[in-house]
């Protein structure tokens, strides 16, 4: 593979886009990036039009990432346990949930991340801005939780949103909670991310802080995808981007992915969606398209140093 094209497939396997009408089939732009190594789609839709995305999205790549925001909060602001956001999401057809928000109280993160996960669907804890207490994303990643999103609204202590800034991810995330899992950036079509550094500078930036995951928003599409890709080249070349960073995020993505795919039967969801995902799953398993594109994966190290190397959560 000549190091362009490597490059190419490291940014692609490195990015999350979103898709911007669910339900129909997926843009062809999406699909050639799932051919070269994007690890999936989140989806902003819930029931009938999330599950037929889902479907497009296996038929595509059976062990891709399907991230959806998960259940909606009840009037009370309460969110549903951990098995039953699960066994809704799963039959959604998603394997990851990207709305897992602190708990308010003691032990209430560490427990909801465990029982999520437990039945077959990986967390993105979040937004996590480097600053206020950090306990709740320290229970998080004592239960092994496979992501953390990082904020672009909240200012870190350098002034600079937590998904761009060194500080919060390497230093407060990385060193101070000793988390080793994904760390992801939220969607970073923000107006004030795109006013001041743009979707494609921001997502070099985020890179360099050491996020892995730069999730895109369902306004950004092909155009915005080639921006980053000749940002990212013009970085790596100008020596601000280091190809080992994009190595790292790109094995860690990896490592989420595979473990996303392994057929698991959520808790109370027994009917014929979940009999399904649990097939597809399993199809996954057998034929699982990921390794081809991406660089050298040699086995799925822990998600988090809190967790032993032979552990599912």
């Amino acid at each position: 593979m000549n190091a362009p094209h490597r490059l190419a497939v490291l940014v692609d396997s490195c990015l999350l886009p979103s898709v911007g009408c669910p339900g129909g089939p997926l843009p062809e732009w999406i699909l050639r990036g799932l051919e070269r190594g994007t690890p999936g789609v989140a989806v902003p839709a819930e029931g009938a039009a999330a599950r037929r995305t889902a479907d497009a999205l296996r038929t595509a790549a059976p062990d891709a990432l399907a991230a959806h925001p998960g259940p909606p909060s009840a009037p009370d602001g309460s969110a549903p346990n951990g098995s039953a956001a699960a066994a809704e999401l799963v039959s959604a057809g998603a394997n990851l949930h990207l709305g897992v928000r602190p708990g308010p109280a003691a032990d209430a993160t560490r427990a909801f991340v465990a029982d999520l996960q437990t039945h077959g669907v990986a967390a993105a804890l979040g937004p996590f801005t480097g600053v206020g207490s950090l306990e709740p994303f320290a229970e998080g990643a004592a239960a092994g939780v496979r992501a953390i999103t990082v904020g672009h609204t909240a200012p870190g202590r350098d002034g600079l949103p937590a998904a761009l800034s060194r500080s919060a991810v390497g230093g407060t995330l990385r060193g101070e909670l000793g988390y080793g899992g994904v760390v992801m950036s939220d969607a970073l079509d923000a107006p004030a991310i795109v006013e001041e550094w743009g979707v494609p500078g921001a997502a070099v930036l985020a890179w360099i802080a050491g996020v892995d995951l730069v999730r895109l928003g369902p306004g950004s599409g092909p155009g915005v995808r080639d921006a980053i890709h000749a940002a990212a080249a013009r970085a790596v070349a100008d020596g601000d981007l280091p190809v080992g960073r994009l190595e790292e995020a790109a094995e860690r993505v990896a490592r989420l992915r595979r473990w996303a795919s392994e057929p698991r039967m959520p808790a109370g969801a027994g009917g014929s969606g979940a009999r399904r995902e649990g097939q597809v799953r399993r199809e996954a398993g057998a034929s699982r398209t990921s390794g081809a594109s991406l660089p050298s994966q040699t086995g799925d190290a822990p998600g988090t140093p809190h967790e032993p190397a032979t552990r599912d959560v």
